[in-house]
């Protein structure tokens, strides 16, 4: 590891944390260590920090008081059972209808305010403490360290720009703390061409980034164009890793062959931030059990829907939760030693992309993040009926002010050159037979 890193990671990032009081190095240090207990020494313990989680919910979370009260279990009862199956499984939905149901009644302090786009339409506001939040970046780095992507090592991220323009203070810290961590960052929602690809390549050849962390059709498009092209990285890069998306097998193939490093896959989702990710042996993904408790609703070996458990988010308990997300566990030992569960992979939201007339192409993920932030959607749809159109059909609450009508168009046509946008107002977005909402509609690739 170079010597900018190790210094930064294991003694600079560490003291200023401390100096903050923040408990992230302790997580840090204590993650390295019981990625290899013995099973039953992690499962003991896990079940001690749900105890304590449902504990607190009942005398703090309206609806667990009054499940517990109706029930006639007690937490502990729970906990000794080792099994999550009589609770209740949550969804969004139950979330959305009765925000305050599931929230504390007095959060621990400094808990503050997160939103999620959604993969499946629906936008979600909820809680989180400062606990949670530092268990999340013990486990986020533990993950990315995997990768040999450490903080203070060189990475350059395409990944999700601002799509309204931070406060200059906010964003001198930020530049500052993205200085010091190596990190730079291009917008991959602008990368809707070849020109802006190159330009990608540009930053990365000046940078001489060690990883390169991406979203799965980013990494994609990068790849796709540096075969093209002839193209590698003037400085061999350690590593791709992708999240967001799910990567799927011939991306890996594409984004390896490429760029010529190993591609890392990971899952997580704003509620939770990282929950699995994969080591070296790439063996399926390693779940970050000391964090969350995910389980499978199908037989062992199967597929199923994914249901969390985050064991430290005390601002508003997530237990049971419905995300719309597929998996299967793996199992077996991994050939690299640690211990922790193994989900085989997870299948989530598939996006059609949307595309231009000079034949740029935009990831649907663009749209959960454009319209996390407005609470009077409900649900939503994009749809491209023509090459120079596409119509945002939203769900909505309340209605919008004309102001946020124009904030969201003027977003979408900036990141659409050549595409008209409007927004329709309906009473219901169509499923799937299976249920499902597919976000984006586009034209395909023809």
């Amino acid at each position: 590891m170079p010597f900018y890193a190790r210094l930064y990671s294991r003694r600079v990032q560490p003291a200023l944390e401390r100096a903050k009081g923040k408990a992230t190095p302790v997580f840090e240090q204590f993650l390295a260590e019981s990625q290899t207990w013995e099973p039953e020494r992690l499962e003991a313990w896990r079940w001690g920090e749900l105890e304590q989680l449902l504990t607190w919910a009942v005398v703090q979370v309206p609806f667990y008081r009054r499940w517990f009260q109706e029930g006639g279990i007690t937490p502990q009862e729970i906990a000794a059972a080792r099994d999550l199956g009589p609770l209740p499984i949550i969804s969004k939905q139950m979330i959305q209808a009765a925000p305050e149901d599931f929230r504390a009644a007095a959060p621990p302090e400094g808990s503050y305010a997160k939103s999620t786009g959604g993969t499946l339409g629906q936008p979600l506001h909820f809680l989180v403490n400062p606990l949670s939040d530092q268990w999340r970046m013990a486990v986020s780095r533990r993950g990315y360290a995997w990768a040999g992507c450490v903080p203070g090592r060189k990475q350059v991220h395409l990944w999700s720009g601002d799509l309204v323009p931070l406060p200059w203070k906010a964003g001198l810290k930020r530049g500052l703390h993205r200085l010091a961590q190596r990190q730079r960052f291009v917008d991959y929602y602008r990368m809707l061409g070849p020109e802006e690809v190159r330009a990608a390549m540009e930053v990365i050849d000046r940078f001489g980034p060690d990883c390169l962390v991406a979203y799965p059709s980013g990494a994609e498009a990068l790849a796709g164009q540096a075969l093209d092209m002839g193209w590698r990285p003037r400085k061999p890069l350690l590593s791709v890793l992708t999240g967001a998306e799910r990567l799927l097998p011939q991306q890996r193939q594409l984004i390896e062959r490429a760029l010529g490093c190993p591609c890392f896959e990971t899952y997580g989702s704003r509620e939770f931030m990282l929950m699995a990710s994969e080591c070296p042996a790439h063996q399926g993904l390693h779940v970050s059990a000391e964090n969350v408790i995910l389980e499978v609703d199908a037989p062992p070996g199967e597929v199923g829907e994914l249901l969390v458990t985050d064991l430290h988010n005390y601002a508003q308990p997530f237990i049971r939760y419905q995300g719309g997300d597929l998996a299967s566990w793996l199992q077996g030992p991994c050939a690299c030693g640690r211990t922790l569960p193994r989900l085989t992979g997870v299948e989530g939201r598939v996006m059609d992309a949307i595309r231009t007339p000079a034949g740029g192409r935009l990831t649907g993920l663009f749209f959960p993040h454009l319209l996390k932030d407005y609470p009077a959607i409900a649900q939503y749809q994009i749809v491209q009926p023509a090459l120079d159109r596409v119509v945002l059909r939203l769900v909505l609450k309340e209605a919008l002010t004309a102001h946020q009508e124009q904030v969201i168009l003027a977003a979408v046509r900036k990141a659409l050159p050549g595409v008209d946008a409007l927004i329709e107002p309906v009473g219901e977005i169509e499923t799937t037979p299976s249920g499902k909402v597919r976000i984006t509609i586009g034209l395909g690739e023809s």
